[in-house]
């Protein structure tokens, strides 16, 4: 496709670099650099002190000295684009803010044929420059439309403790916030520091415009079509008192943040349901009965999470990951159950290797019970053969390699074998699928990785199932912390080009549970459905750990 980028000279933040990058190393074409040419009146130093938004003076210089996010980095971009076409394009302002291009500039706009215009200048457009391209003028705004319009981003999340920072591009209409939304993503708001909740907005957002024109390239463009409208309240810069409170809040959540790091450590423990995911499983929100919690003996530094089941020869086989503090490292441990009592009946070390193992995701195919560890250390993911005469696990082979694949979920639909996994680099939010026509054969990356970013539903979170026609995948809800509770999503469209889901239950366990504070697998096997649970509380092995590793960060701050 060939795109246009709207700037405001050679000087690009460093997100917008690389989303223009993103986009020409995928072979798309930059046509053209639309600059901004404009010389408004400026004040007069008289002008200036007298009309100075004093009321604004602590915001003004926090986000001048105190704010410092990578992502906003300006790089000169003159010697990377230095044959590519530009023009310079002075507009002209009417009702206060609104920019109009004229109609000569439009006219030699449209002459370049261009898919779309990347809005990386200017002010506030309206007018024939909004649709002087096929697909029009692309923006970003980084909140929620539906609640944060205006300024300043990634603030107000923070301020209302919101846990859920949303972001969208849109294409831009004559009016304000009502565009079509071209693309929506949804993190994890991180409430004890403004610059990482910024930067962390940025960063990730610079995929946006190429995961819009694999889209269209593929035929997926009903999206277009699609008008949003937005009339919530528009915020504006805060004033001191309210930067103030702000300053104060996020102090008081970094305390917080590193006060339950420290003395507060997760105490994770498998339990089973005794009922089917059809008696279970309904469209909502709602709290899950009290599973009966397996009585694993183990020291106060271990735990066990990350359990899936399969019913083989009438007992119950569970993986789960072992994990102690002590050492840092999870290792993968097989359970016999007995299908009645549900009690133990044989516990076995199944793997351990060099490297941390986790989520042992578990599944029969052609009479043969395999395993997809999360071995994300390793680099590698491979497959494993499951005896149940002695608990352990064989290694088959190397599924694929360099793939540092965060909770993998493998398994046959329609034809063809799909992998759902969260990327190391992003384990609670970015969603990619790879697939294979066999088990064993060559793995490909769907069309448009990742395929979902969104906090409360990308992780994967057990075995998908089929209910009342329709497939449906477990996903953690990371929105408040890692492993808070379980979404279920009901899969609408799922191709090597197209994928889409929707929200159809949240799992929540019960507050007062023994394992109240939060789960994060769900395996249903037949009238059993296989849970984990977690409780927050001191862990002397896990304390020193972390303790230590804030202690070398602050040396190497006052070094």
């Amino acid at each position: 496709m060939r795109f246009g980028v709207l700037c405001n000279g050679n000087q690009f933040q460093q997100w917008q670099l690389e989303a223009v990058r993103l986009l020409i190393s995928d072979g798309h074409t930059c046509e053209l650099l639309i600059k901004n040419a404009n010389q408004f009146k400026q004040p007069t130093l008289r002008e200036k002190i007298r009309n100075y938004p004093y009321f604004k003076l602590l915001y003004r210089i926090w986000y001048r000295y105190g704010m410092k996010p990578e992502s906003k980095k300006m790089v000169d971009i003159s010697a990377e684009y230095a044959g590519l076409r530009e023009i310079l394009c002075a507009t002209t302002r009417r009702k206060g803010i609104s920019e109009y291009f004229s109609e000569k500039d439009i006219e030699l706009i449209k002459e370049y044929n261009l898919d779309f215009i990347l809005r990386f200048g200017f002010g506030i457009l309206k007018g024939e420059i909004l649709n002087s391209a096929k697909y029009g003028v692309w923006s970003y705004h980084h909140d929620d439309d539906r609640k944060y319009r205006g300024v300043p981003t990634g603030f107000w999340e923070i301020m209302f403790n919101d846990p859920v920072n949303a972001a969208i591009l849109q294409r831009l209409t004559e009016k304000i916030d009502s565009g079509t939304i071209l693309y929506k993503a949804y993190f994890g708001t991180i409430n004890h520091s403004w610059q990482a909740n910024l930067n962390n907005l940025l960063s990730a957002s610079t995929e946006w415009p190429l995961q819009v024109c694999r889209k269209i390239e593929t035929g997926d463009t009903g999206f277009l079509a699609e008008v949003n409208s937005s009339d919530t309240a528009l915020y504006k810069l805060p004033g001191n008192l309210k930067m103030l409170r702000f300053l104060t809040k996020v102090s008081v959540n970094k305390m917080i943040f590193h006060f339950r790091d420290l003395f507060l450590t997760e105490k994770w423990n498998v339990g089973l349901l005794n009922t089917s995911v059809e008696n279970l499983v309904k469209q909502g929100s709602y709290i899950i009965p009290e599973p009966k919690w397996l009585n694993i003996q183990n020291r106060k530094q271990v735990y066990h999470a990350d359990s899936f089941g399969l019913q083989i020869d009438g007992h119950y086989h569970v993986l789960c990951e072992e994990y102690d503090y002590k050492i840092a490292k999870g290792v993968l441990v097989s359970l016999l159950i007995d299908a009645d009592s549900g009690n133990i009946l044989k516990k076995t070390k199944a793997l351990e290797t060099e490297y941390h193992l986790a989520y042992p995701y578990f599944f029969k195919f052609e009479n043969q019970a395999w395993c997809v560890p999360e071995s994300s250390e390793s680099g590698d993911l491979s497959l494993y053969r499951y005896n149940p005469q002695n608990g352990k696990l064989v290694f088959e082979q190397i599924l694929i390699h360099k793939l540092q694949a965060v909770d993998p979920s493998l398994f046959f639909y329609d034809g063809i074998w799909w992998l759902f996994f969260t990327d190391r680099t992003s384990t609670n939010e970015r969603l990619h699928i790879w697939y294979s026509e066999t088990l064993k054969g060559t793995y490909v990356p769907h069309a448009n990785n990742p395929v979902k970013t969104n906090i409360s539903s990308s992780r994967p979170a057990g075995n998908p199932f089929i209910l009342n026609g329709s497939l449906f995948r477990p996903a953690q809800d990371c929105s408040v912390r890692s492993g808070r509770r379980i979404t279920i999503n009901r899969i609408i469209t799922l191709s090597t080009t197209q994928f889409d889901e929707e929200e159809y239950s949240i799992l929540s366990p019960a507050k007062g549970s023994e394992y109240g504070d939060g789960m994060h697998t769900f395996c249903a096997t037949g009238d059993l459905i296989i849970v984990d649970g977690k409780r927050e509380q001191f862990i002397w092995q896990a304390f020193a750990g972390k303790l230590s590793i804030k202690l070398n960060r602050l040396l190497k701050i006052i070094r």
